[in-house]
């Protein structure tokens, strides 16, 4: 076809499209539209309801693991350690080895502050290996009057490293103790 003759037909589909589309009032006011009272009526957006109130060692814990390489000195530790304040955090940050002080100490000292009411802090070694395990996989548990930490370690990968890494777990809990 000749280039002249297309364009009386792109006029007109332009124009069929334009007056398919409605004026700018009815695009903008769907109750307008001779269509909108065909079409469904829009259903009302629910109302978002207030979660109920929970007692406090209901709440969920914080939890934080950190992990770094050459940290893996001495044993894993066999109970966790409470971490009341900032004081105690520094304490326990210098019993781990030196490449994890730094990051334990931020993390502990900024999860601290978002310790559910009637729940307490606690840390611990729980893996050296080359992969550091998930944090959602902490869980606590006592023995006796002490609060031990878990973690499930991460599957079983090729990887072989030359430096384990140590990881600390960390998570509040409402477990009480002697």
């Amino acid at each position: 076809m000749h280039p002249t003759r297309l364009l009386p037909l792109a006029v007109a589909a332009t124009a069929l499209l334009v007056s398919a589309c409605g004026t700018p009032d009815e695009a903008t006011d769907p109750g307008s539209s001779p269509s909108a009272s065909l079409s469904a009526t829009p259903m009302p957006k629910p109302k978002p309801q207030p979660e109920p109130s929970r007692p406090p060692s209901s709440e969920k814990p914080v939890r934080g693991l950190v992990s770094a390489g050459g940290a893996a000195e001495g044993d894993l530790e066999k109970t966790a350690t409470p971490l009341p304040d900032e004081a105690a955090i520094k304490a326990y940050a210098a019993t781990l080895g030196t490449s994890l002080q730094a990051s334990f100490t931020t993390e502990a000292t900024k999860l601290l502050a978002h310790v559910p009411a009637g729940q307490r802090l606690y840390a611990q070694t729980v893996y050296d290996g080359c992969e550091a395990p998930d944090p959602a996989t902490i869980t606590a548990g006592a023995t006796g009057d002490d609060v031990v930490l878990s973690v499930t370690p991460p599957k079983s990968t090729k990887i072989q490293c030359l430096v384990a890494e140590r990881s600390v777990a960390l998570l509040s809990t409402d477990i009480p103790v002697g």
